[in-house]
């Protein structure tokens, strides 16, 4: 549980929007995962990934809108476009958690008792892949 906060990490949220999609796949299935994941392709993954892991450490809902959602839905909320493509971050915190899953060979639950740095900590070779 991640209590919403304005001063929240875009590392910390990237993690909790990444173990909520991989828990719902867990329940219903890999084919029913969102279009917010399954629209981004691996290409625009790799090409996010360096833009997301510069900035993990940007707060505020208002400074990382851009990051998690694209630079479209940051507009349409009247806040800054950083260059990113739609939902790139949210998708990237879906990969993390599954490289971070496969990796430790821990369970989604056990997961979302875990504080985000942990994972972060953990998945560091996931920026580089």
């Amino acid at each position: 549980f991640v209590k919403w906060r304005n001063d929240i990490t875009l590392g910390e949220m990237i993690v909790s929007e990444g173990l909520a999609e991989n828990f719902a796949v867990s329940l219903f299935g890999e084919e029913l995962a969102g279009p917010w994941v399954t629209k981004t392709n691996l290409q625009t993954l790799r090409q996010s990934k360096p833009k997301l892991w510069a900035n993990l450490n940007v707060q505020g809902l208002e400074n990382l809108n851009a990051y998690l959602y694209g630079d479209e839905m940051a507009i349409l909320q009247q806040y800054s476009p950083v260059g990113m493509p739609y939902c790139a971050g949210y998708a990237c915190g879906y990969h993390l958690v599954k490289h971070y899953l496969k990796k430790t060979g821990r369970s989604i639950v056990e997961a979302t008792t875990l504080p985000a740095d942990e994972i972060l900590e953990a998945s560091e070779d996931f920026w580089n892949e």
